[in-house]
């Protein structure tokens, strides 16, 4: 991966067309638009799509997902909605989810068109998740690290609070997070204690996920799992991430068939994202 600002903070990569692509970064307050060259191996920046504005305070999006959804004509970008690690607080800058309108005759990006809404108050709100929104990752406190699209909705990958080996996906229609009145629905997803979901990426069948060590940056996280979940079902383990060049953030699908799961992972940590590709059994 080329050119890109905060390249040892990657956290996410999707594609419009498999030429043009969005990844974004968890310490910058916009998005990096990309090319993918499938022939040379490369993914290359050309350009900061800006979600919010430029500041003094150094505050950041803390971008940790984002998914493409074509029937819309549009990317998506989350935040994490957590607290800021240092200072401990709610910071709204970290509380966003933005739609990213795409010309679907170039596949890039609009950034004229950009609009942006927070998933917090429906989290504060829910009787399982509103205990722990505002709490830091240390205490087991709310925090988004992966999104998804698929079916017409958002899935929303929740490193923490992990309650009794339980980790959560939070399903919404984008449509409704824009319209001002929310209508999610929370999964649980069994996948151990302590862990969390690093990043979801949609299947022709559910969604592969990886999953991390859920309520610290601090420490020992270097063990990184993958599951294939169909919603209704439990999460089944297809693999662990071998000798991760740092935390296992991003997945962007290179191909599926039958009976595997090609997929690039890239890692928070390492420089420009480290990207491995590794290809999995389904289950």
């Amino acid at each position: 991966m080329r050119g890109f600002p905060g390249d040892k903070d990657l956290s996410g990569m999707a594609s419009w067309d498999g030429v043009h692509g969005l990844v974004c970064s968890d310490e910058l307050r916009s998005v990096e638009a990309a090319v993918i060259n499938k022939e040379a191996g490369t993914i290359s920046a050309t350009g900061a799509v800006q979600i919010l504005p430029e500041e003094k305070d150094g505050k950041e999006l803390d971008a940790e997902g984002v998914a493409v959804a074509r029937p819309e004509g549009c990317y998506y970008v989350t935040g994490s909605h957590g607290v800021g690690k240092k200072s401990g607080h709610v910071q709204p800058s970290r509380c966003n989810v933005a739609r990213i309108p795409v010309n679907p005759a170039t596949g890039e990006v609009q950034p004229g068109g950009i609009q942006t809404v927070s998933l917090l108050p429906w989290v504060q709100a829910d009787p399982v998740l509103g205990r722990s929104a505002g709490q830091s990752l240390q205490d087991n406190g709310f925090n988004i690290e992966g999104l998804a699209w698929k079916d017409g909705r958002l899935w929303f990958g929740v490193r923490a609070p992990n309650y009794n080996g339980d980790t959560f996906v939070i399903e919404a229609p984008g449509s409704s997070l824009f319209s001002g009145r929310p209508q999610a629905k929370l999964h649980r997803l069994q996948v151990g204690p302590g862990n969390g979901i690093r990043e979801i990426a949609a299947l022709s069948e559910g969604f592969l996920i990886v999953t991390g060590t859920a309520s610290s940056d601090v420490g020992k996280d270097d063990d990184f799992y993958f599951f294939h979940w169909k919603p209704g079902s439990s999460p089944v383990p297809v693999g662990q991430v071998p000798a991760p060049a740092g935390k296992a953030e991003g997945l962007y699908i290179l191909g599926e068939s039958t009976g595997t799961i090609d997929v690039l992972v890239i890692f928070d940590g390492a420089s420009g994202g480290g990207p491995k590709a590794y290809r999995l059994t389904k289950s």
